[in-house]
Order: structure tokens, then C-alpha cells, then sequence
């Protein structure tokens, strides 16, 4: 059969050929990148694993910063009530010597 360009049936033709041609491109296309896509979801999904166990030693790492620096507060008050304490007792003790001190005296020239 021979048929003519602009014929009904040679028309039909053409777009049944560029129809298998779009499906065959289409289906080669697909072949290709499904295994790049994939390949990229496991990537972002070990991206996001990767940033939650980032998330987590980042967490880890201010808690011990924050207790070593709260140990180190409690240590520093800690002294300084020491420190007070002591200035505390060293001026009561001064203070009981210094009012005592001109008692003795007073008892030893009433007695001499």
C-alpha cells in the first residue's frame, strides 16, 4: 500500500511513531534517573541521621559544659563562705580579746 503525505492513515502513522517514540524516551529517561533518586534518598536520609546525631552530641557537650561550670560555681561559693567565715570568726575572736583585755587589766590594778 502506498500512502501520501497528508493522508489520514499516514497521519495516524506518524503520531503512533512519535507516540512509541515519547514512551520509549520516557521509560529510558526513568531507567536513569531511578536509580539516581535513589541514590539521593539515601543521601538525605543519611544527612539526617548525620544531623540528629549532631544535634545530640551538641546537646551532650553543653550539659557537660554546663555542670562542670555549675561545679565550679558551687566550688567558688563554697570558698568564698569559707573565707567569710573565717574573716568572721578571726574579727570575733579579735574583738572578745580586745574587750577582755582592759577587764584583766582593770582586776590587776583593783587587786594590787
Amino acid at each position: 500500500m502506498v500512502w501520501y503525505a497528508g493522508d489520514p492513515c499516514d497521519t495516524l502513522i506518524k503520531q503512533y511513531h512519535q507516540a512509541a517514540e515519547q514512551r520509549q524516551q520516557q521509560e529510558w529517561q526513568v531507567s536513569l534517573t531511578a536509580p539516581l533518586q535513589k541514590q539521593i534518598a539515601d543521601q538525605q536520609n543519611q544527612i539526617k541521621a548525620l544531623k540528629l546525631q549532631i544535634d545530640s552530641q551538641t546537646a551532650a557537650a553543653l550539659q557537660s559544659e554546663a555542670r562542670a561550670e555549675a561545679i565550679l560555681d558551687g566550688i567558688g561559693a563554697g570558698v568564698g563562705a569559707a573565707l567569710a567565715l573565717l574573716v568572721a570568726v578571726a574579727s570575733f575572736r579579735r574583738l572578745a580579746r580586745s574587750s577582755t583585755a582592759p577587764k584583766h587589766e582593770q582586776q590587776r590594778a583593783a587587786s594590787a
